[in-house]
């Protein structure tokens, strides 16, 4: 019969030990499982559960065969909305990413993407105007409101910009396709890094790299945050809100080890909804992106 050690070796490449408290960890996994703010197709609120059942079934290694074995990683479970209000269970994330981001790497599962809305809210508290955000996606999140909600997935950055916790400057907007009408009217008169995915197809990633790079040289400490959506449906079919012309994983993979060497302090990967997936395909490359990040990063 194997003890408690021995079954938590499933998870995370083997990496999650449960004798550590997320205080003596280097990465605390925790899950946010929320998709009330989608406004297409829901399901996201089951992917934490997914991507942390299918993590063991990867090596502790990166692509290019960089050992993991020295990072030690807790993971925490899930914080549920548990019949809270939207405000009140961001508020409750919010206070717990705080705690994380000042002892540890942690990294977020969600969920549908307003979940990064209390995350980015607790990095900018922390950072302030020293914080860059890499935003990984197909959409801007720019919107005041969608189907009546301020913090609905497609508002993420417009909300924490208009509360003045961080400034539209400090985020990078990468791999974008799909624009709404109120985002390009938002947008009118004021700077913003975006970065297109026409942009990269024209220009390459080698230097699409350079460019996110040069945006956030003087950020003291980056938040990356990936929406799954960033990837072609082809590759990541399990999703709210896809659209095609997208990336494969391949070409992600070569972004993240590209910008191996920034100060990155956290990451969420969001909206990966297992009910519209395809033999795990979503799963797969969200847990594969997870350790090629800690693997470059850490």
């Amino acid at each position: 019969m194997m003890n408690d050690r021995e079954k938590e070796q499933i998870l995370w490449n083997g990496l999650h030990d449960l004798r550590l408290t997320p205080e003596e960890a280097d990465i605390v996994v925790l899950g946010l499982p929320f998709d009330g703010a989608s406004s297409f197709r829901s399901g996201a609120a089951e992917g934490p559960d997914r991507i942390r059942s299918i993590s063991g079934h990867i090596p502790p290694t990166t692509e290019e065969g960089r050992s993991l074995e020295h990072l030690k990683v807790v993971d925490t479970g899930n914080l549920p909305p548990d019949g809270r209000s939207q405000k009140d269970y961001f508020a409750a994330v919010e206070e717990k990413a705080v705690e994380l981001f000042k002892t540890c790497f942690p990294t977020f599962i969600g969920g549908d993407h307003s979940v990064s809305i209390p995350l980015l809210r607790a990095a900018a508290d922390i950072w302030g105007d020293r914080l860059g955000v890499i935003h990984l996606d197909a959409h801007l999140d720019l919107c005041e409101e969608l189907d009546g909600n301020l913090l609905s997935h497609g508002c993420t950055h417009r909300r924490v910009a208009g509360e003045g916790r961080m400034s539209l400057e400090q985020v990078c907007f990468v791999g974008i396709r799909s624009f709404e009408k109120q985002e390009l009217e938002f947008l009118e008169g004021r700077n913003a890094s975006i970065i297109t995915a026409a942009d990269i197809y024209r220009e390459g990633l080698e230097r699409t790299v350079r460019k996110i790079r040069s945006i956030l040289q003087d950020c003291r400490a980056v938040y990356l945050t990936l929406d799954i959506d960033f990837l072609d449906p082809s590759t990541a079919p399990g999703t709210g809100t896809p659209k095609p012309g997208g990336f494969s994983s391949r070409e992600l993979f070569v972004i993240l080890h590209g910008l191996a060497g920034l100060p990155l302090v956290g990451m969420d990967v969001v909206e990966v909804s297992p009910p519209l997936d395809h033999n795990d395909i979503t799963s797969f490359a969200a847990q594969r992106a997870i350790t090629e990040a800690w693997g470059n990063f850490l």
